[in-house]
């Protein structure tokens, strides 16, 4: 009965994690963001508030461009709220988004659906012309406000001639495969376009003011690199044609596309609009909002990290270690050396860590451990899952094998409620599922469901779905988050 009111109390914080991340609720609650135009009785003049500081719009024209997979509920909210100030304009979202989205689009917003798996196809390639149309049209009476979210690159396409469409995906795909990160593969993919790494800021170089909002869903929220940064001057490191070359995929081009990465840049002095960039959500303020709420539950939080990454087996070994060392220190006092041995989340978070522990250990409340980030899953078999799920039931098979930590319950899942290729979010890890699961099956059939990687089969099947976290699309996406409590 406890454990059954711990996993309601996590879905719920998830939930609540998620909702403080949504778009809408981000410019919803008018404390940060303004965009209802307020008359000044002294003066007459219009202004709207943009983290927390007034801006004088007076005589200007607000437009709206967008990609990404949550900037339709941002962009629509803006544009109502502008109301009269606001043209309207252009955004690029995935393909049935409008079929999910619960109300009417405004009217003045025409959108295009396009980039079918996060490839990029022609609708995408429209809508990046039209959004580069806009922005070269803007003039010192003319305000551009830009949405941007995760998958936000695939939905903004505009190849250099003289690539096509076809050779950017290829080179993309090439690099995927062979394992360049993803800071590599947006160097490459920003040398191949006409309108990331700033461009688009420069097609925009008259407008009177060009304001950025941003939805992170890479760790750190590396502005120059969320959907390849549009809007944000690049910053100097690796050159593309280093990348390719390192990867191996340089011999494999054409001599003609050799030369669009070997062209430097034209440094022109390219006028640059006044810009304001002002990221809306994120893994932090997803992870800060769950440590509210369970501290208003009675637990005592403790933010571990943000930046959780690797593989989902190495990430579920680090929580176990943690846990080893929270029983070593409960038998044996809190001892630093020990304890930092066994904590990998970094030298920032540890004193707060260490902290939550003193209280937990003197009042007897359980700790309510958060962290979020965005870990990998190495695909084996012909199973059915995601890396939350996978990781629910590795933790799942640790709780239960360690007598001591049976009591301790954990949550994953993706704040886009979309884990993997599933309708899941996400998964209860508890010994409990081991339990259930072990009164009608073996463990060699436990051990083959992970090798398969059919995770989502395992929780769909396992009390009617009761340990599977469902949410449906959240419409936003700041990667995912892990939950543990420890009684």
């Amino acid at each position: 009965i406890m454990k059954r009111q711990t996993w309601e109390q996590m879905r719920q914080i998830f939930i609540q994690a998620v909702n403080a991340v949504h778009p809408e609720k981000i410019f919803a609650d008018f404390q940060r963001f303004d965009l209802r135009p307020q008359i000044s009785s002294q003066s007459g003049e219009i202004h709207i508030k943009l983290n927390g500081e007034r801006h004088d719009i007076s005589g200007k024209t607000c437009h709206i461009v967008g990609f990404g997979k949550a900037v339709l509920g941002m962009a629509t909210k803006v544009h109502q709220d502008l109301g009269q100030q606001s043209a309207g304009g252009v955004l690029s979202v995935p393909v049935n988004t409008l079929k999910q989205f619960q109300q009417p689009i405004a009217s003045g917003l025409s959108v295009f659906e396009g980039a079918p798996n996060n490839l990029p196809d022609e609708n995408a390639l429209k809508a990046a012309q039209s959004i580069k149309e806009l922005a070269e049209k803007m003039t010192p009476q003319d305000v551009l406000f830009v949405f941007i979210s995760g998958g936000g690159s695939a939905l903004l396409p505009l190849p250099k001639s003289p690539l096509t469409l076809e050779d950017k995906r290829s080179i993309a795909d090439k690099l995927m495969k062979r394992g360049a990160s993803i800071q590599e593969i947006n160097t490459v993919r920003i040398a191949c376009s006409d309108i990331k790494g700033g461009r688009l800021a420069r097609f925009a170089g008259n407008a009177g003011l060009l304001v950025t909002f941003v939805l992170s869903d890479i760790i750190g929220d590396p502005l120059e690199l969320i959907a390849c940064g549009p809007t944000i001057q690049p910053v100097a490191g690796a050159s593309a044609a280093d990348v390719l070359k390192q990867h191996q995929v340089w011999e494999e081009l054409s001599s003609e596309i050799q030369k669009v990465f070997e062209a430097p840049e034209e440094e022109k002095q390219t006028l640059l609009p006044e810009q304001k960039v002002f990221v809306v959500g994120s893994n932090v303020i997803a992870t800060e909002k769950a440590a509210q709420e369970a501290d208003k539950l009675g637990y005592i939080p403790c933010v571990l990290s943000c930046s959780v990454q690797g593989d989902v087996a190495l990430v579920a070994g680090d929580y176990q270690r943690l846990l080893q060392g929270i029983q070593e220190a409960k038998h044996q006092g809190i001892r630093d050396p020990q304890l930092r041995e066994k904590y990998a989340y970094g030298e920032g978070s540890f004193p707060g860590f260490k902290r939550a522990l003193e209280e937990h250990f003197s009042t007897k409340k359980p700790l309510f451990l958060i962290s979020g980030g965005e870990p990998v899953i190495k695909v084996t078999g012909q199973g059915l899952g995601g890396r939350s799920q996978h990781l629910a039931l590795l933790m799942s098979q640790a709780l239960h094998r360690d007598e001591a930590m049976r009591e301790c319950t954990f949550l994953s899942a993706g704040t886009d409620g979309i884990d993997g290729p599933t309708e899941a979010a996400g998964a209860i890890g508890d010994s409990q599922v081991i339990e259930t699961y072990l009164s009608d099956h073996t463990l060699d059939e436990l051990a083959e469901t992970l090798r398969n990687c059919d995770s989502y089969n395992f929780y769909k099947s396992l009390a009617g779905g009761d340990y599977h976290v469902l949410t449906g699309h959240t419409g936003t996406n700041v990667m995912d988050l892990h939950f543990l409590v420890v009684p």
